[in-house]
């Protein structure tokens, strides 16, 4: 009666092994290293090697990829402070042209080209209206030295008259 059951037992086995060839193959390697136990433990160190190393670097991606999502927040934050205290500066240091401007007798516009004709132009340009600002203090300054020697000419003709 048991030798009908191993029968079946093992053609059922056999066929299931024959429909999955993978584990048909396993099977055959663990027969193998039945055989030969020495080899066999040389394969199994280094499939526990390989393993190790594997969990290993699975371990380091983790703690990479961990670390990073707990920084970007930072490195965001600090992003937006460098920006914003670049677009600051940039603000106060158009805020300090335009009051100088504001002073002067004429506004200066700064250059906004991008090609290399129209850059050359809009230089002439600037090199104009520094030369008419200058012309213009060069005025202001005659005007001022002609004052003084005003106030002081009087003061000299009073020191004649006294000697």
């Amino acid at each position: 009666m048991s030798d009908p059951i191993q029968r079946a037992i093992a053609s059922s086995a056999d066929q299931w092994l024959q429909t999955h060839p993978a584990v048909l193959k396993l099977v055959q390697m663990l027969v193998w290293g039945s055989n030969h136990p020495v080899w066999s433990f040389v394969i199994f160190i280094v499939v526990v090697a390989i393993a190790l190393n594997l969990i290993k670097l699975i371990g380091q991606l983790i703690e990479v990829a961990s670390r990073s999502l707990l920084l970007a927040p930072f490195k965001i934050i600090f992003s937006l402070f460098k920006t914003i205290f670049k677009s600051l500066g940039k603000v106060s240091n158009l805020l300090s042209k335009k009051s100088v401007t504001a002073n002067s007798t004429e506004t200066l516009t700064l250059p906004a080209a991008t090609t290399s004709q129209s850059l050359e132009q809009d230089k002439q340009q600037r090199l104009r209206e520094i030369n008419s600002r200058l012309e213009a203090i060069r005025q202001e300054q005659n005007e001022l030295l002609q004052e003084v020697a005003s106030i002081i000419a009087p003061d000299k003709q009073d020191e004649l008259i006294t000697e």
